[in-house]
């Protein structure tokens, strides 16, 4: 694809022929603006931030090229220059005619958001790069805000913020003066073929083999849990002679996943790191909340923490990060975001209360049939609401890959032949295939990633996954009993008891209690200030468990800071980029 390879970017066309003036990117702490550069040409005003640091000296002229790829080009490295991508958007400007246009991704991942008004259509792969345009003062949207404490993230194309949301994936945006901004769908499933399961298993695993072969591996990590998504791309880098370095992320105490995960790195040979969430994590926690709400848009503080502590413990060795995700929805039909966060609405203002009526509803209660056509919602509204928090922190640190993100490979769900574990329209039912899964695993007869275990065999095979059960079949006494401590102990986190205790009452109780007494948080018109003080108070004084409402008031409190307050200032060093002409 002859595009320019780029980590994020925000464009400002104006709709009207108003000048803008002149501004600069807001970044987050280090970060600096020697790494973008600035595109100008008549109401487009475009800075982007290429992959390499310094790659803006060796980029070819925007006369020849008028592209930029952001994501993971593995889909596209063979093929050309393919249009609607998996784990990747296109963007592109035609300056004779003054157009911005933009594929989004199949799954809307990475993400990329819009702000319009009637002078001028904001588009961008970060929320704050957003909000540091001149003259936006971003401010909550109630009924995602509603959603937010319901569901644990507004849903469809929702952000948290009003007149911005993100862009439909799979779609074609064209925004220019004449006709605004305007969208397409540009991406449609392939026509269902009547195959047998083992036609089906064996189509999956010739697209995931061929997947992993095209991913660039030169500067990547694998994230390594030794589940059933991540162990498939390992024995299959150990096939192709491909294997990266890994690591995995555990608590003081090593995880079951941390142990199997290190053992298996030992049996080939591959150097691992297990980052801790300990010590070093706790002393840091406030800056990694604040970082954590800023590259997230202000979707996740607290929830998101660990990963910016992943990321700086790595301390920039890798410049992408090979993972499993959607191993989970390509391979077995599975969900993520399985949970709802069912915080309590009262702390909220009475302005922000009157969307109560307004009643979210979750979508894992809509057909979630994987039959035809309709696994597009399972991708496209399982997939992308719940992740992109998790995804926008991650794509700051590194490129985020996996084999699973691939067209070929998602295109074969269309496939997928009638029967076998399909999704319940019940989140309860959910819950308990997901329990199932982690016992007794997938049947081989409909799994491409047992199958394909299988047959690479070795080790690998035969040692335990998640809670015991083996990809060879049968199950590890020793780690069934493990894996129902496991389980036990993640139904008490479930309940608050543990995490409660560990976070809150622990590193996060002065933090909290500073953050929510602010003068800038009680006049925020976000909260009742009277309510919220007795929630706090009756959580951190042990009289009664708030722990979801504690952390949505620090989650929309550290947002409102960063995202809705005063004008932001750049952050970052002095200007020094290059322009194009």
């Amino acid at each position: 694809m002859n595009a320019i390879r780029i980590r994020s970017f925000v464009a400002v066309l104006g709709l009207s022929d108003e000048p803008q003036r002149p501004w600069l990117p807001a970044l987050p702490p280090g970060d600096t603006l020697a790494e973008w550069m600035l595109v100008e040409r008549g109401p487009l005003r475009l800075w982007f931030r290429p992959r390499e640091p310094a790659a803006h000296r060796h980029l070819p002229s925007v006369e020849r090229t008028a592209a930029w790829l952001l994501g993971d080009e593995g889909e596209c490295r063979s093929s050309g220059a393919a249009v609607s991508l998996v784990n990747a958007a296109t963007v592109s400007f035609d300056a004779a005619r003054r157009r911005l246009t933009l594929f989004t991704s199949i799954i809307g991942l990475p993400p990329v958001f819009v702000h319009a008004d009637r002078r001028r259509a904001i588009l961008a792969s970060d929320l704050y790069l957003i909000a540091g345009v001149p003259d936006v003062r971003l401010e909550f949207d109630p009924a995602a805000v509603v959603e937010f404490a319901r569901i644990g993230h507004p849903t469809f194309e929702r952000t948290l913020y009003k007149r911005t949301r993100l862009l439909p994936a799979g779609s074609r945006v064209v925004v220019d003066p004449e006709s605004g901004l305007t969208t397409e769908r540009a991406w449609r499933p392939p026509d269902p073929e009547s195959v047998t399961w083992e036609q089906f298993v064996d189509r999956q695993i010739a697209a995931f083999t061929d997947a992993i072969r095209r991913i660039d591996l030169s500067k990547s990590f694998l994230s390594l849990t030794a589940g059933l998504d991540t162990r498939t791309i390992f024995m299959t880098l150990a096939d192709q002679r491909r294997l990266v370095p890994a690591a995995t992320m555990s608590g003081v105490r090593p995880s079951l996943d941390a142990r199997i995960a290190a053992a298996l790195c030992r049996e080939y040979g591959v150097p691992h790191t297990i980052v801790e969430i300990g010590q070093r994590f706790r002393r840091q926690l406030p800056d990694y909340l604040y970082r954590a709400s800023r590259l997230s848009g202000g979707l996740a503080s607290i929830r998101q923490a660990p990963e910016v502590h992943f990321y700086d413990q790595l301390a920039g060795r890798f410049a992408a990060r090979l993972s499993g995700n959607l191993g989970n929805q390509v391979g077995r039909g599975g969900t993520e975001g399985i949970s709802t966060r069912d915080a309590g609405l009262s702390l909220l203002s009475p302005e922000l209360r009157k969307a109560t009526g307004f009643h979210p509803r979750h979508w894992l209660l809509d057909d979630l049939s994987l039959h035809g056509r309709r696994f597009e919602r399972l991708l496209q509204h399982g997939v992308t609401p719940a992740a992109v928090g998790n995804y926008t922190i991650g794509n700051h640190f590194a490129i985020q890959q996996s084999p699973y993100a691939d067209r070929a490979l998602v295109e074969t769900l269309a496939l997928r032949p009638p029967g076998g574990l399909r999704p319940s329209a019940s989140p309860i039912s959910m819950r308990l295939r997901d329990v199932r899964h982690r016992f007794l695993g997938e049947p081989r007869s409909t799994s491409f990633q047992r199958s394909l275990l299988n047959r690479l065999g070795g080790r690998a095979a035969t040692w335990p996954i998640n809670f015991g059960w083996r990809a060879r079949g049968g199950v590890s006494p020793a780690h069934v009993v493990r894996g129902v401590a496991a389980l036990a102990d993640m139904l008490a986190e479930k309940r608050h008891v543990d995490r409660s205790t560990r976070w809150i009452h622990g590193a996060l109780e002065a933090f909290a209690r500073d953050i929510t007494g602010s003068r800038a948080v009680r006049e925020s018109g976000v909260f009742d200030p009277r309510i919220m003080d007795r929630v706090v108070d009756e959580h951190f004084s042990r009289r009664r468990d708030h722990y979801e409402s504690v952390t949505l008031a620090l989650d929309l409190a550290l947002a409102h800071e960063q995202f809705c307050a005063a004008p932001r200032a750049v952050i970052g060093q002095r200007y020094s980029c290059d322009r194009i002409a």
